[in-house]
């Protein structure tokens, strides 16, 4: 993928306050509480940005937007800065209660038609996301946030060139609301630029996180094809072979049975081992339940199913597919007998399986589906086919801040004030 360094837009600390007033999380991250809380935090928070409100006054969401923007640009609150850099990007988190470090960079990626140059999506575009993130993105010539990207480098080119970096002071160091540390570098040494370009000039990347917001930018692009600045998109690339990037998964929750509880498991065994695990549990023996779902997952298909106050574990040898092709094929539709229509009523999805388990406990859904998470092979192998994974297959972790650094069209905003 063709990279380049830019002029990074960022908050002027010395007009915002602390880093963790501003910074907000991605645009699609947000419930209304979340939304609320952040809009609340400061009136320069980026969510003021990412999620354009209608507000008294003659201008739409979008202008409005555009027209905050402008404001801050000239009052200096967000201020580009004085050189073309590549920007390292460092998250610290925890998982399991093992400290891991995911290290990345921002660059502008050139725009390409999916798989035209080895630009991979994994998800189906919808339409209203997609018409959002466009009209933000012509009414104010501005990325605030990345697109997350993912490539695969075994040598591990870019963690051996920045590891020095990393022991200097950064440019941010902040913390998101989870507890999470954030830190920000930039790169403007013209040959080790060079070298980060060189890295991914012959490399395929996936679209990790941010397929909306990737193909509005697409969009732009073409119907400003003579604007150079649309060409291009902010984009944060981490290595799959880096150690620091995981996938979680998504779990299942369906609000309607077809069938009854017995019928269900009868017509599951016939295609899978299905084995109790407990009926009436505990906590304890949920979170040992959930242990034995991700045994030997290398090797088989397996599936925790929650009934009431029952978990049952599904089993079969490992086929070519994806858990959660199998799932939605073989067990939502051929089993249970939904529809794909009808999935889109009946199906509810969450991060946490002990929220699955909660509200099967509490009546508020039918069944439950726990499941592994999709491994990064496989999800290559599925875009290197040019198919793509069921709604829903992947959760990439951590995920990225909004607002760290931007990529704004100066030209278009030194016009707008004459």
């Amino acid at each position: 993928m063709d990279i380049k360094p830019f002029f990074g837009f960022r908050y002027n600390p010395q007009k915002v306050g602390p880093w963790e007033n501003v910074i907000s999380p991605p645009y699609d991250q947000y419930n209304a509480e979340m939304e609320r809380d952040f809009r609340t935090k400061s009136p320069y928070n980026a969510v003021h940005l990412i999620l354009p409100k209608p507000e008294e006054g003659s201008l739409v969401p979008y202008e409005q937007v555009w027209e905050r923007l402008r404001v801050w640009l000239n009052e200096k609150i967000i201020q580009p800065d004085s050189k073309p850099a590549i920007y390292v990007y460092r998250i610290i988190y925890w998982e399991e209660e093992k400290q891991k470090q995911n290290l990345g960079f921002f660059a502008l990626g050139k725009l390409e038609e999916y798989l035209s140059r080895g630009v991979a999506p994994h998800e189906n575009i919808l339409a209203s996301p997609r018409e959002d993130r466009l009209r933000l993105r012509l009414a104010t010539q501005a990325d605030f946030g990345p697109v997350y990207m993912v490539y695969s480098d075994s040598q591990k080119t870019f963690e051996k060139l920045t590891a020095s970096m990393l022991n200097s002071p950064a440019l941010i160091a902040t913390k998101d609301m989870a507890g999470e540390f954030h830190e920000l570098w930039g790169i403007s040494d013209e040959a080790m630029v060079q070298e980060v370009v060189h890295l991914l000039a012959a490399r395929s990347t996936l679209i990790a996180d941010g397929h909306h917001r990737y193909d509005a930018a697409l969009e732009s692009w073409r119907r400003n094809p003579d604007n150079p600045w649309f060409a291009h998109r902010l984009m944060a690339f981490f290595n799959a072979e880096g150690g620091g990037l995981s996938i979680r998964p998504i779990h299942r929750l369906l609000h309607e049975l077809k069938l009854s509880q017995k019928e269900c498991l009868g017509r599951l065994s016939e295609n899978f081992e299905v084995s109790v695990l407990y009926a009436g549990g505990s906590e304890v023996d949920f979170l040992n339940a959930q242990k034995l779902v991700r045994e030997n997952s290398d090797n088989e298909h397996r599936f925790g199913l929650l009934l009431e106050d029952s978990f049952y574990l599904l089993t079969r040898p490992r086929s070519g597919n994806l858990d959660v092709s199998v799932l939605n094929e073989e067990i939502l539709k051929n089993t249970c007998g939904f529809s794909e229509e009808e999935l889109k009523r009946v199906l509810d999805y969450s991060k946490d399986a002990g929220v699955v388990a909660e509200k099967i406990g509490m009546g508020k859904a039918k069944a439950g589906f726990v499941l592994n998470p999709t491994r990064m092979e496989e999800i290559w192998k599925v875009v290197q086919s040019d198919q793509k994974l069921p709604p829903k297959s992947t959760f990439f972790y951590p995920k990225l801040l909004t607002g760290l650094v931007m990529n704004i069209n100066s030209e278009f905003y030194k016009k707008s004030n004459g």
